[in-house]
């Protein structure tokens, strides 16, 4: 994929850092200059029409997505179905940062029988239970787990499962990559800590020389934190096990005044002194609103909770919403349809596989589902997309992300403008800006290129938030 728009670390700093999850640059942190704390959210992404993550829809249209892929340096990327994703939002839940958020980067180093794979030195267990979680997607090629082969370079997407004095990582994607990129990822929950390093699982990491995100917080053991390293600095080991040098270890946590919204997977349970672990953190639930009513909490359930950070890093939860895939859709679509193939009732909606083979669609035209139909999609997670439990059709309405196919012309990078050409004959104008991501094209060679656009109308101009070649 195209990781265009990298952004100095300095930049980064200022710009990202200060507004981080994890407290960055010190004081203010997300407070946007204000003082006030902001509102935050860490979970699985579930869908799109605005971005969806475990349910919940906030605006993305404002903001830029991004990754660290090296230490210091950001770059602007898309969010994927399956996805962890971290992100500040304000008032009608309008984000205002995003960020992907890998848990592994690296090569397999051994695959189960039942599927589960290692990656440096991290169990990486894969999810078919959607009341345990977001069904794990497959992507790059994968059609499942039985696609994965040692030597694999892949990205995992997770959550953190604590099982006493170890941990899993539970995936909710696994992309297989063309190759491994210079910095591996490893995430993981910090034990045996020393002068020197600590251990990730089976991993060893010499943290002597690393870079310590935030500033401020010391390592500690329990901590989760998400290391980059030098892939030349890996030495494996003995069944996934290993040593590396890290470049950067980042501390995961929250900071304290946050409203949050955290989705994770409950690893042990106290119901007396209504206390729960979720993905290494402790969360306080008395006087919490459990959803649906009358529901009892249980270890293994996958839950998104909402509530506060105290003082000493405890999140105290006011509500906790039960993410079983009945009570809520496991995922929604919203956008127009592509790729539609008749003879099986598939398509794609925001760049997701559909499978509305089983349902029949409400409030279409007598012709039937067609290419650039407006749908709203639910359903249930399959292993590469979505499988369709209701399909309708809707108009665009204003505001609407919509998407539009056809050919690039009248190019102007000064103008930052285009005319699309569709097959139908129509021509469009759109406009990018310095938000827009492109993947798998630059703007100095759109012209004559097939791609699609994807964003809102503006006065009659196709203003894009994203633009990808068409294949």
């Amino acid at each position: 994929m195209n990781r265009a728009s990298s952004v100095t670390a300095l930049v980064i700093c200022f710009l990202v850092s200060c507004v981080s999850l994890v407290g960055g640059c010190g004081g203010g942190v997300g407070s946007g200059g204000t003082g006030a704390p902001a509102s935050v959210a860490q979970g699985t992404v579930t869908g799109f029409g605005s971005v969806i993550v475990d349910g919940v829809h906030y605006d993305d249209s404002q903001t830029v997505t991004r990754r660290e892929d090296e230490p210091g340096v950001e770059t602007q990327t898309e969010a994927q179905l399956g996805d962890r994703l971290e992100l500040e939002f304000g008032s009608n839940d309008v984000a205002t940062w995003l960020r992907v958020d890998t848990a592994l980067v690296g090569a397999v180093s051994a695959v189960s029988t039942t599927g589960n794979v290692i990656v440096l030195g991290q169990t990486v267990v894969v999810n078919a239970d959607p009341t345990r979680g977001p069904i794990t997607q497959f992507s790059g090629g994968y059609t499942g787990s039985a696609s994965i082969v040692a030597g694999d370079a892949v990205e995992v997407h997770g959550l953190i499962v604590s099982q006493g004095d170890a941990f899993t990582i539970q995936a909710t994607r696994i992309g297989h990559l063309t190759g491994l990129p210079a910095y591996l990822r490893v995430t993981g929950i910090v034990s045996a800590l020393s002068a020197s390093g600590f251990n990730l699982g089976g991993l060893q990491v010499d943290a002597s020389t690393a870079t310590l995100l935030p500033q401020g917080p010391a390592l500690a053991n329990g901590q989760v934190v998400s290391v980059l390293s030098l892939g030349t600095s890996l030495t494996a080991g003995v069944a996934g096990a290993g040593h590396l040098v890290a470049a950067e270890v980042r501390i995961k946590g929250l900071a304290e005044g946050h409203q949050v919204s955290v989705g994770g997977v409950i690893s042990s349970l106290d119901t007396s002194a209504l206390l729960l672990q979720l993905g290494g953190r402790s969360v306080g639930y008395v006087g919490a609103v459990i959803t649906p009513l009358g529901a009892t909490l249980r270890v293994g359930q996958y839950v998104r909770v909402g509530g506060s950070v105290a003082a000493d890093g405890t999140l105290q939860a006011t509500a906790i919403d039960i993410r079983d895939g009945v009570s809520e859709p496991e995922a929604e679509l919203s956008g127009n349809i592509s790729g539609y193939v008749a003879a099986t009732q598939t398509f794609m909606v925001r760049g997701v596989a559909v499978d509305a083979g089983h349902t029949v669609p409400e409030g279409c035209p007598s012709t039937g589902l067609a290419n650039e139909l407006y749908v709203h999609v639910a359903g249930a997670l399959g292993k590469t997309g979505v499988i369709a439990t209701s399909v309708r059709c809707e108009m665009e309405s204003p505001g609407a992300t919509i998407q539009r196919s056809g050919v690039a012309s009248a190019v102007d990078t000064t103008a930052t403008s285009f005319v699309l050409s569709a097959s139908s004959g129509t021509s469009i104008a759109v406009s990018w800006n310095a938000i827009t991501f492109f993947n798998g094209v630059s703007p100095a060679l759109l012209a004559g290129k097939r791609v699609e656009v994807q964003g809102e109308f503006l006065n009659g101009v196709l203003v894009a938030q994203k633009i990808r070649i068409d294949d």
